[in-house]
This record gives C-alpha cells, sequence and structure tokens, in this order.
C-alpha cells in the first residue's frame, strides 16, 4: 500500500515539474534583430571649421538578455554615445511594451572620420531598436538627426547645413530634423584686405533648409518625437494616434481627488503670508529709524515695490481660486510669499547683521531634514507610483531651496541676500506640504516599484545629463550660450554629481534635463512656439500610452499649470519638458511589470491589411512557434496601431487548462494503480 502510494506521489510529483517547466517558458520573450540607417555627424577640420560627415550605424537587439548597452565606434567619437545610446534602448523598449531589462542592445558606427556631437545620433538610434523589437523594415534612403530625450522627443542639435550635406552625399532621399529647426545658422570667415592689413572677420548666415534641401533634392521633415519619426522611416507601418488632455477620463478623476488638498494648500499659504507680513509691519519702523539718507529711501522705495507685488498677486491668486484653478492659485499664492518673505528677511537683516547668517543655518537643517525624511520613507515603505510622484516634487523643491540658498552666500548685497532667502524660504514651506502627503491616504496605484527599477532609472539619467551636459559645451566655443538660461542647468547639474540616492538623481535629473532642454532650445533653435508645439504632440501620446486607471497626482497639476503660463513661453518649456519626463518614467517603470504574451500567427499580407484598415480588437491566441504579432488597441475611443514581432519559445496556459491537465494525471495514476493491484 505505500508502495503503490509512494509511486503515486512520484507521478504527480513529475506532472508538477512538467507543469512548472511548460509555465516558467510560458514568458519567454525571444528575438534576434538587426538594422542598419545612415547617420550624419558634424566633424570639426584643424582650422577650426566644421563639415559634415556620414557614418553607417548597425544596430543589434536580441531578447531574451539583461537590459545591456553595448556600443562600438571606429573610429571613437569625441562625445560618448554610451547614455544616449542607452536611452535610445530604453524609449525604444517603451515604444514596443516590452520591459528594457529582457533584452541587449547592441549599436555599431563606423565613419571615416571623427564625428563631434555624437548625441544628435540618439534619435535615429531609438528609430532602429524600435524597428528591430517590432520587427518593421526601414527606408534607408531616409536620414535623421536629433537628439532622443527620455520622453521621446526629438531634441533640438547643431551642425544641421552640414549634415543635410552629408545627408544628400549618401542619396538621401528624406532628412528629418528635430521639429522648429528648418532653419539653420552657420558662421563663415571672410577675409578682407584694406591696403596692407588683412582683417578677418566672423559672419553668420541663415539657412532655409527645406530650400536648400530642394536643391539637393532632399526632402527636408521636422518631426516633433520618435513617434512621428519611426512612421515615416517604416512607410507609416508604423502610426500612433493621441487623444487631448481634455478626453482623459481618468485626469478628472485625479482633479476631484485633489480639490480638497488643494484648498489646503492656499489656506496654509494664506496664513504663513499674514503671518511672515505683520510680523514684518511690527519691525519696519525699528528697521527703518537705523537708516538715514539715500539707504532709507532706497529701503521704503523697496517695500512700496514689494507690498504692490503682494497685493497684486493675490488679488491675481483670489481670481484663479474663484475659476477653480486652485494649483494655479497655490502657484500665485506661492510667489507672493515670496515677497512676503523678502519683506521680513530684508528688514531683519537691517536691524541684525547676523541675522542672514544664522537664517540660513536654520533653512538648511530643514531642507535636509525633508531630504532624509522622504528617503527615509522610501527605504522603510513600499513606494508605489502615486507616492514616487510626490517623493519626487518634495525632492525637488527641497533641492531648490537649496540652490537658493547657495546663491544667498554668494551675494554681498541685503537686498540680493534677503530676495535669494525668501525665495528658499517658501521653496522650503512648499516642499513640506507636499512631504506631508507622503502619509495621507489619497489613492493608491497599484504599482509597486522594486529599488533595483528606482536605481536603474537614477544612473540612465545621472548619464544622460551628464551627455547633455558635455554636448553643450562642445559648441560652446562657435555658439554664444545664454548663461541666464543656462545658470538653473548647471545649478541642478553641480548638485545632482554629488548625490548618490536614487530618489534624489530622479527629482534633480528631471530638473536638469528640463532645463538643459530650454537652453538646447535658446542655443540651436531659438523659436519657442515650435518647441511648445512638439512637447504638446510628445505629452499628448505619453498621457495615451500611459494607460493608468489613475494618474500620479503631478500629472494634473502641471498640466493647468502650463495653460496658465502660456504668456512667458520660457517658463512653459521647462514645465513642460518635466511633465514630459516624468510621464516617460512612469510609462517605463510600469512597463518593465508587464507580463509577456504570445499571439496568433498573422501572415505577411494580413498585416499590411491591418495597417490600412484599423482592427479594433487585440488577438489573444496562444502560440508556440515563431510569430508576427499585430497589436491593435482602442482604449476609451483612442486607436494605437503597433505592428511588432514577438517570437516565443513557450505557451501561455490557461488556470482552466492546468487543472484539466492535472485530473487527466490523476486518471491515469488511478488506473495504474487499480491494474498493479490486479
Amino acid at each position: 500500500m505505500y508502495k503503490h502510494l509512494a509511486t503515486f506521489m512520484y507521478i504527480i510529483l513529475i506532472a508538477l515539474i512538467l507543469l512548472a517547466s511548460i509555465s516558467s517558458t510560458a514568458y519567454i520573450y525571444s528575438l534576434d534583430e538587426t538594422r542598419h540607417v545612415i547617420i550624419v555627424a558634424v566633424s570639426q577640420l584643424q582650422n577650426g571649421s566644421y563639415i559634415g560627415v556620414s557614418a553607417d550605424l548597425y544596430v543589434r537587439v536580441t531578447c531574451p538578455g539583461t537590459g545591456h548597452v553595448y556600443v562600438e565606434t571606429l573610429p571613437l567619437s569625441q562625445i560618448d554615445l554610451q547614455a544616449s545610446t542607452r536611452i535610445a534602448a530604453i524609449v525604444a523598449s517603451s515604444i514596443a511594451s516590452v520591459s528594457f531589462h529582457g533584452c541587449d542592445f547592441y549599436a555599431s558606427i563606423k565613419s571615416d572620420s571623427p564625428i563631434v556631437g555624437g548625441p544628435s545620433a540618439s534619435g535615429v538610434t531609438a528609430v532602429a531598436f524600435a524597428a528591430a523589437l517590432l520587427r518593421l523594415p526601414l527606408n534607408e534612403s531616409i536620414v535623421m538627426t536629433g537628439m532622443i530625450m527620455p520622453d521621446g522627443s526629438i531634441g533640438p542639435v547643431g551642425g544641421l547645413k552640414y549634415k543635410l550635406d552629408a545627408a544628400a552625399s549618401r542619396g538621401a532621399k528624406v532628412f528629418l530634423v528635430p521639429y522648429g529647426q528648418t532653419k539653420d545658422v552657420v558662421y563663415r570667415i571672410v577675409t578682407q584686405r584694406i591696403g596692407s592689413t588683412v582683417i578677418n572677420r566672423v559672419v553668420s548666415e541663415t539657412i532655409d533648409l527645406i530650400s536648400y534641401g530642394a536643391q539637393l533634392n532632399v526632402t527636408v521633415i521636422p518631426v516633433a518625437n520618435v513617434f512621428e519619426a519611426l512612421n515615416i522611416f517604416t512607410n507609416k507601418m508604423y502610426s500612433v494616434s493621441s487623444v487631448g488632455v481634455k478626453e482623459l477620463e481618468n485626469l478628472k478623476d485625479v482633479y476631484s481627488i485633489l480639490n480638497a488638498i488643494q484648498y489646503e494648500w492656499i489656506s496654509n499659504l494664506s496664513r504663513e503670508i499674514y503671518r511672515v507680513v505683520n510680523e514684518s509691519k511690527y519691525i519696519e519702523d525699528k528697521a527703518l529709524s537705523s537708516l538715514s539718507g539715500y539707504s532709507m529711501l532706497y529701503v521704503k522705495d523697496l517695500l512700496r515695490s514689494i507690498d504692490s507685488s503682494i497685493d497684486n498677486l493675490k488679488n491675481q491668486a483670489e481670481f484663479l481660486a474663484s475659476m477653480g484653478k486652485l494649483y494655479a492659485a497655490s502657484s500665485i499664492y506661492f510667489q507672493v510669499l515670496i515677497y512676503a518673505y523678502q519683506r521680513l528677511h530684508l528688514l531683519k537683516s537691517i536691524i541684525d547683521r547676523t541675522y542672514v547668517s544664522q537664517e540660513i543655518n536654520t533653512i538648511n537643517s530643514s531642507i535636509y531634514e525633508v531630504i532624509e525624511y522622504v528617503n527615509r520613507y522610501y527605504k522603510e515603505n513600499s513606494i508605489d507610483m502615486s507616492r514616487l510622484s510626490i517623493a519626487i516634487n518634495t525632492l525637488d523643491r527641497a533641492y531648490e531651496a537649496l540652490i537658493y540658498l547657495n546663491k544667498t552666500l554668494s551675494t554681498q548685497y541685503i537686498d540680493s541676500a534677503s530676495r535669494y532667502l525668501a525665495l528658499a524660504s517658501a521653496r522650503m514651506y512648499t516642499a513640506k506640504l507636499w512631504s506631508t502627503l507622503l502619509n495621507r491616504s489619497l489613492y493608491t496605484i497599484s504599482l509597486e516599484i522594486p529599488v533595483e527599477d528606482l536605481d536603474a532609472m537614477s544612473l540612465y539619467i545621472i548619464t544622460l545629463v551628464q551627455n547633455i551636459y558635455t554636448y553643450i559645451l562642445a559648441f560652446s566655443s562657435s555658439l554664444q550660450i545664454p548663461q541666464n538660461v543656462l545658470s538653473d542647468a548647471i545649478d541642478r547639474y553641480i548638485l545632482l554629481s554629488r548625490v548618490d540616492r536614487a530618489l534624489d538623481r530622479i527629482a534633480l535629473g528631471i530638473s536638469s534635463i528640463s532645463f538643459m532642454h530650454l537652453a538646447l532650445v535658446s542655443i540651436f533653435l531659438q523659436d519657442y512656439n515650435s518647441t511648445i508645439e512638439a512637447l504638446n504632440k510628445t505629452i499628448d501620446i505619453s498621457l495615451t500610452l500611459l494607460n493608468m486607471d489613475t494618474l500620479p497626482i503631478d500629472v494634473p497639476l502641471y498640466i493647468e499649470m502650463i495653460k496658465v503660463f502660456e504668456s512667458n513661453p520660457q517658463i512653459q518649456i521647462t514645465m513642460m519638458s518635466r511633465l514630459s519626463m516624468i510621464l516617460s518614467i512612469y510609462r517605463t517603470l510600469s512597463i518593465e511589470k508587464l507580463p509577456l504574451t504570445y499571439t496568433k500567427p498573422v501572415e505577411e499580407k494580413e498585416i499590411t491589411k491591418t495597417v490600412k484598415e484599423t482592427v479594433t480588437h487585440t488577438i489573444t491566441v496562444t502560440t508556440t512557434i515563431t510569430v508576427t504579432t499585430t497589436v491593435v488597441q482602442q482604449p476609451q475611443e483612442r486607436t494605437i496601431i503597433i505592428t511588432t514581432t514577438k517570437i516565443g519559445g513557450g505557451t501561455q496556459l490557461r488556470i482552466e487548462d492546468i487543472l484539466l491537465l492535472i485530473a487527466v494525471l490523476l486518471i491515469i495514476a488511478v488506473i495504474w494503480l487499480i491494474i498493479r493491484k490486479i
């Protein structure tokens, strides 16, 4: 009896092992694809001038893998390509809805001469990787330039006229450029002889790339993001449509949840403004009495200007609040708080010369208390997308307060010091407001984020920031960089290089890239409207593809703020870039948790039919052979057509199939035992 029972258990064990073996292969993702594109770059001659050069880019994607990115350049590039190529691979994985860590990516660039501006090829690298993952052919008569950003947008680059020359020399029919960059400025040296004196002058010339391309039989097309580029490269086999922000139902849901918080913030800000202004008025006479002559007149005029700004801004904030634009109202109240603190700090620093240094120490301690609190909370608790957004926004404000605190230390004048100190105080106050949300039960986005995923994301972001910064400096000798635009990016870049925790890096990295994006636009493009239009396109697609039932709380808040600052394009661009960045981070982190499944094989002729006619359902029949998959989604009246390839070596089993197999094995085992007994 025991012998038979042991035999029976042995059979069951074998059956379970077989089931586990089958189940373990159900999500194996197997792919090995290569693609080739022509890339163009800029090479610097010995006399300091530039010329366009072409190179061949060969990419290969193999799955399964471990998220490695291998880059080879022959000869070596003058700029590190590893960071931009890695971001290109991450963006491509997001487009294909495939885990980046499930594949390996290879890029080989072969050129006849050293190149400058390697990141400008990262946009087409993302296209090539995405085409390999989706198993789509590429039109090799198309050449593209542009820097890939983590959100999939194509950032502005330099040397477009030279690159167009190089593209034409390789027989290109179409040249894709970053959106808004259909004109380029080139600089040439003109030699002029006056008597026995030779004078060399640098003369700028604006080139209309569309007209110039027509002379070379090349069509120049601007693209806003990698989605548009992939559509053109694949002759429209790939396409993705987006819905407007107004159509997002989950956006309305988050707004309703946040209303109570916004009213609470407005109330807190109003009380703090009232307290600070009253405290400053209480000591005003004492401070002014210690001054005389021009100093007294100057301070009185400054106080009148501050009071006027407070009154005007308060009226704006009250109007926005009455219109239901609560976060915008909170933002205006924040500006009022800055002026209130400036009033207080100015008068206190007049009364007590040691006040500024003492206040710096107090604010500095508060900043690090908040930073440590957020990181400790993350270490001790599981964190979902909602709390990740709270953590990022809290840290961003805390580090911005630190930047203003550092500026306070660098100035010798009381009025400037009080202004920077006020900015630090107000930013610190809003950082604390955000930090209180971590322990409040707002709503949960059911996706816990593993530590290793955040660590990896922070590494990608910091290396990309370094890459973009190096790229900007590479052109600093030939192009004038607006220091007022670049300084905000540099301040955050310096802090980013000094932190080593994932959340700190992500918060500072998002902020750095948003300001560097503005710097790139100011250097190469100088067309804010085109940049805003391009970012709008990318944000719409990112919101469509994010596909969350509930959005993280910062998304609707930034959308509201972007509308409010339509009259200030620089602020609008940095906010839009920030929003686009966080959307791409949320999508990338959510894709890492998606299971891989297989679908019914589709013949090549069926692919063409699907692209033209827009199928509105998703095939989910499983298979165990090499397949080509067409995935068509239409959630919430949205149409997204993505042609992709998934090559599998396993089968996905339903729970009903597993139970049926176990039942069959049990029946066989019982029959075998009966036969043995007979």
